[in-house]
């Protein structure tokens, strides 16, 4: 299942966050700077109380699971988007998500959790 919990990896601040992976890679949605520190990540396989409930919350991409983020911030808002995949034909509902980059240490994360999509949540 997508929506899985992968488990607290900060149990001091108990924070729910989402890591995607955005590899260099046709089948995974890129990032896109919107305005000036402002982003929105591709479509994700995400349901809309989970996306509703990481508004506020950090996000952080990945290139690799076992790199540090090369983008992170914070989770503005989303918005939902029908989404045909190519290979497929099969039309979902996607999240897009919108963020406010941070200027801070970006994160890691232990390569466990990660889900098939390439998302990985923690609270």
């Amino acid at each position: 299942m997508i929506d899985q919990i992968a488990g607290n990896l900060d149990s001091q601040t108990a924070m729910p966050t989402i890591h995607l992976l955005n590899k260099w890679a046709d089948q995974f949605p890129q990032p896109t700077e919107v305005a000036p520190g402002e982003w929105e990540t591709g479509n994700w396989l995400v349901s809309e109380s989970r996306a509703a409930a990481l508004i506020d919350h950090p996000i952080h991409l990945h290139r690799k699971k076992v790199e540090p983020a090369f983008l992170s911030g914070t989770i503005a808002g989303y918005r939902r988007i029908s989404y045909t995949s190519p290979k497929s034909g099969k039309t979902t509902m996607r999240t897009v998500f919108i963020f406010l980059e941070r200027s801070v240490e970006k994160a890691a994360t232990p390569t466990e959790g990660w889900t098939p999509a390439g998302t990985k949540f923690v609270t």
